[in-house]
């Protein structure tokens, strides 16, 4: 590890992404440093300009940032569950034993929880977590798994 810091090791693993395998030891150190120097210490940041040192194309970069869950927004309300996601991300949302699945489309969609089913003794423990290709974000006790994204 690098460096501690919330998130340092998903910021390492960032790092790691950007730069080909055999430049890894030269430009991982230099693209973290790089990072800690403005202040970053999470793999997430706005723009879709690459860090000067990035040794991927710009649509490999690109890539790289649709596979994160920066920007995806949780909010439970109640019985349904606001979510946020880029499309293609999976959603699911519990309730219990019982889940249900959802794609996100980019769009702020309220998908309702399951259902309570008496039978269920874990009814009433609800949650959402949103997954994309290399990333995720929960909310619920899988928010607390989240938090710690280090």
């Amino acid at each position: 590890m690098l460096g501690p810091g919330r998130g340092a090791g998903r910021l390492l693993w960032m790092c790691e992404r950007m730069a080909t395998a055999p430049l890894a030891s030269d430009l991982v150190p230099r693209l973290w440093r790089a990072a800690r120097a403005r202040g970053v210490d999470a793999p997430d940041w706005g723009g879709t300009t690459s860090p000067g040192d990035c040794a991927l194309p710009p649509d490999r970069y690109r890539a790289l940032l649709a596979e994160r869950a920066t920007g995806v927004r949780i909010a439970p309300q109640g019985d349904a569950v606001r979510v946020t996601a880029p499309p293609g991300a999976v959603i699911r949302l519990w309730n219990g034993a019982t889940s249900t699945l959802h794609i996100g489309d980019g769009e702020e969609t309220p998908p309702l929880l399951p259902p309570d089913y008496p039978s269920d003794p874990s009814a009433g423990r609800t949650g959402a977590a949103v997954f994309t290709r290399g990333d995720r974000v929960g909310a619920g006790w899988l928010g607390v798994y989240s938090a710690i994204r280090g």
